[in-house]
């Protein structure tokens, strides 16, 4: 290599949402402690794993940071003694076990910074808050138009993702670097100060702004050269159900997008009845103030987003990030967030959900897929917690059949409906029969704009065509995961079935010998095994014990025709086997009956 030539080195970005399994596997004695050995899988391919090391203490760690949850969690008390007996280990080690599946399989604990530190912690040593506000802060001093304020803390779900408070530096909101002094506050995170501002007002009355840093995602497939352009076009975005972008940029690392601040949060923060500015674990974690929307607002709301989603994928943008915490509710209409999510790469927030089902393999069917869970969230108050709904009770016939449509497991399975024909499913037409009027005048007061240059055009459907290859493949390799599983399942199955049959065929012979061993308890005693031995005299008999046994009684008078019979029988081989003949026979004719009582000298 030369010198002087750059090096390119592609960054690799993790998926934030695949799914994480861990397994204590064993725990050992290291310097008077127990070490619990985890195995960590990240997403369906096993290869894909790493062992570490964790103490009961550092358990007692994670706990305290998912406190705030408000989440009963069951993690097993601390003992102080008789903590290195080997039961208690072993029962120790399944209740860390029942513990961490609690956490991971929760969406609102899994997907918090503790638990990513806890289970990967090399990938999330990053100070990701130091580093967006480094990046906020050089993406902003180019322009001049606005002052970085305070963080907002981790309000999103999102790890890479922060928010901070920006004003305008000119009341007129044009651009003047020389007058105003670049303002970055701290990075601290507390928010005290944001619920005090959180009316959505600044002091002096004027509209607040809030400022989001993402950073580029895995499914970011805009060249570097064309996603800036493209973000500026985004930023010209017109429409009633949209929210509109005051100001958008990007560096090389991620992109900042400010719009206008809601004082009542998002949808979400509607359902949750909680305050905006409240840490993401707070707000979702275990709300007490869920309450559903009235059925004429989930037909209104609804109708509203499906109208944006439409318009988006007419100009060639699908959306894919669907969902309550995305949409703002304003003066009585709903209106999307995030639109730029789908050019930035970042994964959705129900990717683990419609990864199982193949079907779900366009962006127009995971924006409905999506819609559904939205749709479900408005109706019952609380989300869907399963990728699919096994029974939707408690709500209208119309509303029922609509969510039956986009989230059983049959339909999952059997292909989604269009938006279009979502958008025309009965319950609109019955609880919003005005919509269409609603719209024109919306349209009219608000026009519907968005233009992308040729270029961009290309880069949307290249980014498009690469995204929905990925969802296949993921789907395909979780597919081979579960195919799997259930072969390796089978195959112990029929191991199991195997040695059942094996003991079956065990019990049945010994079931046989102890009948057999019965019957000759019947007829008589055993008799101790003899070994005949003929003489010269082909009229005699002798018998010798193998054993040290004593003698047996003498032989009945009937013992010569025995004898008699038995040197009548042809026996053909050699002698020894004339003798086993010959026994067998006295054996079969024995008769305890004509023995007679012998007087022992003991």
């Amino acid at each position: 290599m030369a010198i002087f030539e750059k090096r390119i080195e592609r960054k690799v970005n993790l998926d934030d949402t695949e799914e994480i399994k861990c397994f204590i596997e064993t725990a050992q004695n290291v310097n008077g402690h127990t070490e619990y050995v985890l195995r960590v899988q990240r997403g369906p391919l096993s290869e894909n794993s790493w062992r570490l090391l964790r103490r009961y203490n550092d358990f007692r760690t994670l706990d305290k940071s998912l406190q705030i949850s408000g989440i009963d969690l069951p993690l097993p008390a601390k003992k102080i003694i008789g903590n290195m007996h080997p039961e208690f280990i072993a029962q120790r080690r399944l209740a860390l076990q029942e513990y961490i599946n609690h956490v991971l399989m929760n969406p609102i604990l899994a997907s918090s910074l503790p638990t990513k530190k806890f289970v990967d912690p090399d990938s999330y040593c990053t100070p990701f808050h130091d580093l967006a506000l480094q990046n906020a802060s050089l993406c902003l001093r180019a322009d001049g138009q606005y002052a970085l304020g305070q963080s907002l803390g981790p309000i999103g779900w999102r790890l890479r993702k922060h928010y901070f408070r920006v004003t305008m530096k000119l009341a007129s909101g044009r651009s003047s670097p020389g007058q105003t002094k670049h303002l970055v506050k701290t990075i601290s995170q507390s928010h005290a100060r944001g619920a005090q501002q959180s009316n959505g007002s600044t002091p002096s009355g004027a509209q607040e702004h809030i400022l989001a840093w993402t950073e580029y995602g895995p499914d970011k497939y805009i060249d570097d050269r064309e996603i800036h352009s493209t973000l500026k076009n985004l930023g010209g975005v017109q429409h009633p159900y949209i929210q509109p972008l005051e100001y958008v940029t990007s560096n090389d690392n991620g992109a900042l997008v400010i719009r206008k601040f809601s004082a009542q949060g998002s949808l979400k923060d509607m359902l949750c009845s909680v305050q905006p500015v409240n840490p993401f674990l707070t707000k979702y974690g275990n709300p007490k103030g869920r309450s559903p929307l009235p059925l004429k607002d989930v037909a209104l709301y609804g109708r509203q987003i499906l109208e944006a989603i439409k318009f988006l994928h007419t100009k060639g943008l699908p959306n894919g990030h669907v969902h309550a915490g995305n949409v703002v509710i304003i003066n009585g209409t709903a209106r999307l967030l995030d639109i730029e999510n789908f050019i930035l790469g970042v994964p959705a927030f129900y990717r683990p959900f419609f990864m199982q089902h193949s079907r779900i393999n366009t962006f127009e069917a995971v924006d409905v897929y999506s819609f559904g869970h939205l749709l479900y969230e408005m109706t019952m108050g609380y989300p869907l917690q399963e990728s699919v709904a096994r029974q939707i009770t408690d709500c209208p016939d119309s509303l029922r059949q609509l969510l039956e449509s986009l989230l059983l497991r049959d339909s999952c399975k059997n292909g989604l409906p269009s938006l279009d024909q979502v958008a025309q499913h009965p319950f609109f037409q019955e609880h919003v029969p005005n919509f269409a009027d609603t719209l024109a005048k919306a349209t009219r007061t608000t026009k519907t704009h968005i233009k992308w240059s040729s270029n961009a055009k290309e880069q949307l459907k290249l980014a498009v065509q690469k995204s929905e290859h990925r969802f296949r493949e993921e789907q395909k390799s979780v597919r081979n995961q579960k195919r799997l599983v259930r072969v390796q399942e089978w195959m112990s199955s029929e191991e199991e079935k195997k040695k059942i049959k094996t003991k079956a065929k065990m019990e049945q012979k010994q079931s046989k010998l102890r009948q057999q061993t019965s019957l000759q308890l019947q007829n008589g005693p055993p008799v101790a095994p003899l070994t005949l031995t003929r003489s010269d005299s082909a009229n005699s008999v002798s018998t010798s014990h193998e054993t040290d046994s004593p003698l047996p009684p003498p032989p009945p008078p009937s013992l010569p025709n025995l004898s008699r019979t038995t040197d009548d029988i042809n026996v053909p081989g050699t002698s020894g086997e004339r003798g086993r003949y010959a026994l067998l026979d006295s054996i079969c004719k024995f008769n305890k009956s004509s023995l007679r009582r012998v007087a022992s000298d003991e």
